[in-house]
């Protein structure tokens, strides 16, 4: 399965989950931080993957 199909399929937190894994240097802890802050602010923030592999949250 090439990765736009898999993006299609998979749910956003799986994606955002695996881009910091994928990220294993100071970007990863980076989005974790910056996610982290997110749904602190709004537990009920939506996740989405939009723009070409790019996480969005949205209120």
């Amino acid at each position: 399965m090439n990765r736009s199909a898999s993006a299609e399929t998979q749910p956003a937190s799986e994606l955002i989950d695996q881009r910091i894994a994928d990220l294993a240097d100071w970007r990863g802890a980076t989005l974790s931080r910056i996610r982290q802050l997110i749904h602190e602010a709004d537990p009920e923030v939506i996740e989405e993957w939009k723009w070409m592999g790019t996480p969005v949250w949205v209120a």
